[in-house]
């Protein structure tokens, strides 16, 4: 292989088992992404040590998941990989269809909660979260943000946070901030193109290292601290009482402006 040692790789073909390939289907891929042409199946149990009917199989799974595609070559194929953004698309619709499966089951289930918590901890696990939230709602759903820091979500959503913002305004998802007026000038320049979005201030209100949203069925408390955390309570009940709190403190900012 080119670039890196088996020893250098045996990391990544863990983890890309943990994400759910098999071994041989992980030592394939990472063979042909480091390949800057495409390979034959020989060529490539050549590479990887693996016999060749495995290499056939792995390379099967991989050309369904579409980590993988196949260049015709005469009577045979060769084969190269498609992007490591490939998994994180894959990841998001195995969200999507890992939250509707849950929905579903929860409808015969006879076992009733009133609520659940889940914590995510660091940039990564809360950029995808919020990226699975987003292309994974219902068309015009309702969001309300108690803010205090916006520059915080800005820069831990990086180069998503345009992606995320334009797939909440094309899905009409409805979002109402509630800020600091210190705020108002990065409101106003990251935000304020986006006709979902409104935004009001709160006179006395500081800008902190927290927010809180409130969506359908969830409350959300996020600390920009470090490492940046989020605390999700799942409740319908809970949204519920804070979604009447957050009209309270809607309706007073707006007598303010």
């Amino acid at each position: 292989m080119t670039g890196r040692s088996v020893t250098e790789e045996q990391p990544l073909i863990n983890r890309l088992a943990e994400w759910g390939l098999t071994r041989a289907e992980a030592e394939v891929y990472v063979y042909l992404l480091q390949r800057p042409t495409e390979s034959g199946g020989s060529k490539i149990a050549v590479g990887t040590g693996l016999h060749r009917q495995y290499v056939y199989i792995a390379l099967e799974k991989l050309l369904a998941a579409g980590l993988v595609e196949a260049i015709p070559f005469g009577k045979h194929k060769k084969y190269r990989a498609r992007s490591p953004l490939e998994i994180e698309k894959i990841t998001r619709k195995r969200s999507v269809a890992a939250s509707d499966l849950v929905h579903e089951l929860n409808k015969i289930s006879a076992i009733h909660s009133e609520q659940d918590f889940e914590v995510l901890q660091g940039a990564n696990q809360i950029q995808q979260y919020e990226m699975d939230y987003v292309y994974g709602c219902t068309e015009g759903e309702e969001e309300l943000i108690i803010g205090g820091h916006s520059k915080g979500f800005f820069d831990l959503m990086g180069d998503g946070l345009e992606e995320y913002i334009e797939e909440k305004e094309r899905k009409g998802i409805k979002v109402q901030y509630i800020g600091s007026l210190s705020e108002k000038p990065l409101y106003e320049l990251n935000i304020s193109s986006y006709g979902n979005q409104n935004y009001r201030y709160l006179e006395g209100m500081h800008e902190g290292v927290t927010h809180l949203v409130i969506r359908k069925d969830s409350v959300s408390f996020w600390s920009f601290l470090t490492p940046p955390l989020v605390y999700v309570i799942k409740s319908a009940t809970v949204a519920d009482d804070y979604r009447k709190f957050f009209q309270l403190l809607w309706d007073i900012a707006g007598k303010q402006g």
